[in-house]
C-alpha cells in the first residue's frame, strides 16, 4: 500500500513538473508568478498615478481571465468621482477595428467586395478618387489627406455636426497625398468615408448597423457611440492640461469622429471583443485572416500588425479629445492588455508595453519615437515655483531638462519619450508631461519627482532670467 502511494506521489510530482515546464515555455505564468506579476504591475501603475500622469483604468487578461485589473485617478474632477474598472472611456481610433469588422461583415454577405472602387457606391466622390478601393481605405493606402489635420479642425471644423460624407466632402478640393495604392499614410478620413459607405449600402445609420451587426453579436453591452450629448452611465469626463492646470477637453461634435473614432467602451468589453473577434463568433476565418494580414506597412485592416518581445502583436491606439487609449493583443499567448486614460497626457502605449514586459519577464523596451519637430515645440522655459524654472532643450532626438534658480545645483537630465507628451528620466526617477494647445504649442509642464508634483506655465527667456537671477549666459538656449 505504501509503495503504491509513493509511486502515485512520484507520478504526480513528475506531472506537475512537466506542466510547469510547458507553462513556462508557452509564456504562461504560474499561480505564484501571477501574484508577483500583480504586485509588480501595481507598483508600475502606482508610480504613474502618483505622478498625475495616469488617470484611467488598465487590465491584463489571459484567455479572457483578468490577471490585473485596476483603476486610478478621477472620472470627474469637479465632483471628485474616482475611476473604477467599470468606467466607460472614449477609445478613439480603436474604433477602426470595429469599422473594419463591419465592412468585412458586409463583404461576407456579398454586399460589397474589398476590391470594389469606393466610387461605385459613392458616385459623388471626385474623379481623382476613382482608383481608390475599399481595401485601400481600410489599410491606409488610399492617399486621402487626414481631415483632422485641416487648419482649425480642433477649434472650429470638428465642432460642427455633419454626416460622414459631409465631413469627407471637406477634402474634395484637396490633392491626394499620392496616387491610390502607391503609398501609405494613416488617415482618419478613410474610415469616416467607410462609415458613409456603410450607411449608403445598408440604409441605416453607421451607429445602428455597427451595433446590430458587430457589437450585439459579440455581447458588448458596454460599447457604444460616445455621443457627448447622450446620458451614459459610468462615463468618464476627458481632460487636458493648459498652462500647468487641468481643463476639460475641447468639445467635439458627436458626428465628427464617426467610423474613425466614435466609440466608448470598458476594460471588460475590449477583452471580450478580442475573444469574440478571434474565436469566430463575429467574422469568418477568411475575414479574420484579411484583418491581420500585413499589407506592407505594418498595418492590416483596422489593426497594426507587428511583434513585441518575440511574440506576434495585433494592436491599435486611440487618441481623441481628452482621452488616450490602447489595446494590445498577443494572439500566441492569448494575452490582451488594455489601457484606457481620461487625459491627453496618458502614455498608453508605453504603459501597455511595460506591462507586457513585466508579464513576460523581459526588459521593458518602451521608448516612443517622437519627431524633432514635435520635440522642438517643448524647448523653452517653464516656471515651477516662485524662484525656480525648468529649462528644456533638445539634444538630437532627445529632450534634456535642467532645474534653474537659486540653490539649484543639478545637472541636465536626459528625457526618454513615453508618448508625444510625456517623458521620463533615464533612471525613471522624474516624469515630465507637457501641456499643449490644439495647434501644438506647449503652454505648461507637470513634473513628478520623489512623490511631489509641480506644475507651471511656460514663460519667455526674459522672465526666466529675472526669476532665476542668474547671468543670462548660464541659461540653456531656448525660446
Amino acid at each position: 500500500m505504501l509503495s503504491r502511494f509513493l509511486s502515485g506521489a512520484c507520478a504526480l510530482l513528475l506531472l506537475l513538473g512537466a506542466a510547469t515546464a510547458q507553462d513556462r515555455a508557452s509564456g504562461a505564468p504560474m499561480q505564484d508568478e501571477t501574484g508577483d506579476f500583480a504586485r509588480e504591475a501595481s507598483a508600475l501603475m502606482d508610480s504613474h498615478a502618483r505622478g498625475g500622469v495616469f488617470s484611467g483604468a488598465v487590465i491584463v487578461a489571459r484567455d479572457g481571465i483578468p490577471l490585473f485589473r485596476r483603476a486610478y485617478g478621477m472620472a470627474d474632477r469637479e465632483w471628485a468621482i474616482p475611476n473604477t474598472p467599470d468606467t466607460m472611456f472614449r477609445i478613439g481610433s480603436i474604433t477602426k477595428q470595429f469599422t473594419a469588422a463591419a465592412i468585412l461583415k458586409l463583404a461576407e454577405a456579398g454586399s460589397l467586395s474589398l476590391d470594389d472602387p469606393a466610387i461605385r457606391t459613392l458616385p459623388e466622390l471626385p474623379p481623382a478618387w476613382a482608383p481608390m478601393t475599399i481595401r485601400m481605405l481600410l489599410n491606409h493606402s488610399s492617399g486621402l489627406p487626414n481631415v483632422t489635420a485641416l487648419p482649425g479642425y480642433a477649434t472650429q471644423l470638428g465642432r460642427i455636426e455633419r454626416s460622414p460624407m459631409e465631413t469627407v466632402a471637406l477634402l474634395y478640393r484637396e490633392d491626394l497625398l499620392f496616387p491610390p495604392g502607391t503609398g501609405h499614410e494613416y488617415s482618419n478620413t478613410g474610415y469616416i468615408l467607410l462609415a458613409g459607405l456603410i450607411e449608403r449600402i445598408t440604409g441605416q445609420s453607421f451607429a445602428r448597423y455597427l451595433n446590430d451587426a458587430i457589437l450585439a453579436p459579440a455581447g458588448l453591452a458596454s460599447t457604444r457611440d460616445a455621443d457627448p450629448g447622450a446620458i451614459i452611465p459610468r462615463r468618464a469626463a476627458g481632460y487636458r492640461r493648459v498652462s500647468g492646470e487641468w481643463r476639460h477637453a475641447l468639445p467635439l461634435a458627436a458626428s465628427a469622429p464617426s467610423g474613425a473614432g466614435m466609440l466608448a467602451s470598458t476594460l471588460d468589453d475590449l477583452v471580450a471583443w478580442d475573444r469574440a473577434l478571434f474565436s469566430g463568433r463575429v467574422l469568418s476565418e477568411a475575414s479574420r485572416r484579411a484583418m491581420v494580414t500585413d499589407y506592407g506597412h505594418g498595418y492590416g485592416l483596422g489593426l497594426y500588425i507587428g511583434t513585441a518581445y518575440g511574440h506576434r502583436l495585433w494592436s491599435h491606439g486611440g487618441f481623441i479629445s481628452g482621452f488616450s487609449a490602447i489595446k494590445d493583443a498577443y494572439p500566441d499567448l492569448g494575452l490582451t492588455i488594455v489601457v484606457l486614460g481620461n487625459s491627453e497626457i496618458v502614455p498608453a502605449q508605453a504603459l501597455s508595453r511595460q506591462l507586457a514586459a513585466l508579464y513576460l519577464g523581459e526588459p521593458a523596451r518602451t521608448e516612443i519615437s517622437v519627431g524633432q519637430t514635435v520635440l522642438d515645440r517643448y524647448v523653452g522655459f517653464y516656471r515651477t515655483g516662485p524662484r525656480s524654472v525648468l529649462g528644456v532643450t533638445r539634444d538630437g532626438d532627445r529632450l534634456t531638462a535642467q532645474a534653474l534658480g537659486q540653490g539649484s545645483t543639478e545637472s541636465r537630465i536626459t528625457l526618454v519619450a513615453e508618448s508625444d507628451r510625456a517623458f521620463v528620466a533615464e533612471n525613471g526617477a522624474i516624469r515630465v508631461a507637457f501641456d499643449i494647445e490644439p495647434d501644438g504649442r506647449a503652454t505648461g509642464v507637470m513634473i513628478h519627482r520623489d512623490g511631489i508634483e509641480r506644475a507651471g506655465p511656460r514663460i519667455d527667456r526674459a522672465i526666466a532670467r529675472r526669476i532665476t537671477a542668474r547671468r543670462f549666459t548660464r541659461l540653456p538656449s531656448g525660446r
